[in-house]
């Protein structure tokens, strides 16, 4: 009862609790051309990984309640992992570390990250099983949370996947890119001036 209350509390304000962090790294980052080539991709395959999933699953992915989806998802980036927004989260959120060059907020971030998302993660399995019984007890059975399988899940779902609902889907997570990353060189700029 106790982690499910603290899955939801964490479910709800999960957009809201990057920006201490963002702030941390903003603050000591010393990006280096070699802290660039190292950390670009894994943003890339952070964000590549993100737009493919909301592709498929679309703006419900960005609810506050539980519910939201269209429904069970098992076809695109679902077929190899069931978290894929969740772990091109963390790629993403772990290139810009490398980027900043701010390896000892690598640790902070991993415990942060999986301290939120563990929770969250147990929640919606709950509600899932629920909502969805044996179908969905069938795919988290052969599909695993984080690190994804190389062959697919073979009851796919008939969800088609829409560049445009990705888009549309991912415009905020684009633009905070774009910032934090604008933000870290200029920084950086402004102490080399």
């Amino acid at each position: 009862m106790v982690f499910s209350k603290v899955g939801n509390f964490f479910f709800k304000i999960r957009s809201f609790t990057p920006i201490p962090f963002i702030f941390a790294l903003l603050y000591f980052a010393e990006p280096t051309s070699y802290t660039v080539a190292i950390g670009v991709p894994f943003i890339a395959t952070g964000e590549f990984l993100r737009i493919w999933a909301v592709g498929y699953a679309g703006a419900s992915t960005r609810a506050r309640t539980l519910g939201a989806a269209r429904d069970l998802v098992t076809t695109g980036p679902y077929s190899y992992v069931r978290n894929p927004l969740y772990l091109g989260n963390f790629l993403l959120s772990f290139g810009v570390c490398l980027v900043a060059n701010v390896y000892w907020l690598v640790a902070v971030f991993v415990i942060g990250y999986f301290s939120q998302y563990l929770p969250i993660i147990a929640l919606e399995e709950a509600y899932l099983l629920e909502s969805c019984g044996q179908v969905y007890q069938a795919y988290r059975d052969r599909v695993p949370r984080f690190v994804p399988r190389f062959r697919p899940y073979p009851n796919l779902s008939i969800h088609d996947f829409s560049w445009t609902r990705a888009i549309k889907s991912e415009k905020r997570t684009l633009t905070a890119i774009a910032c934090v990353i604008g933000l870290i060189f200029a920084r950086q700029f402004v102490n080399m001036s």
